[in-house]
């Protein structure tokens, strides 16, 4: 599965809200709940306007740069494995590639992660 148009993430980016991280944290961290699977993806923008680097994003001013450091911190206090997924961008999105998840052995998670919200 990826999260797509048909997903509750996809409102966030028409309805103006892309500036709020905790929204798209706590979407994202929805979106993940109730997925099944073990493997998933979800779109590079979701994820940088869930976890916005402070840096500038040097290829495009549309969108934040991902701060991968902080979404895999908080992905794996939920369970989850993060890592670039560049076989699967688009021709021209080289630069801003979907974002794989995933789900780590139970017990895997890191115990005493920063909490987010």
């Amino acid at each position: 599965m990826a999260f797509t148009e048909g997903n509750p993430m996809h409102a966030f980016h028409d309805s103006g809200t892309h500036h709020d991280p905790q929204a798209w944290q706590s979407a994202l961290d929805g979106a993940l709940a109730a997925h099944g699977d073990e493997d998933t993806f979800a779109h590079y923008l979701h994820v940088a306007y869930a976890f916005p680097s402070s840096s500038p994003n040097p290829y495009t001013r549309d969108y934040p740069l991902l701060d991968y450091r902080k979404l895999k911190e908080w992905a794996s206090h939920r369970g989850w494995q993060v890592r670039p997924a560049p076989e699967r961008s688009p021709k021209g999105e080289e630069y801003s590639p979907p974002v794989r998840f995933t789900r780590l052995p139970r017990g895997a998670s890191r115990v005493g992660a920063r909490r987010y919200h």
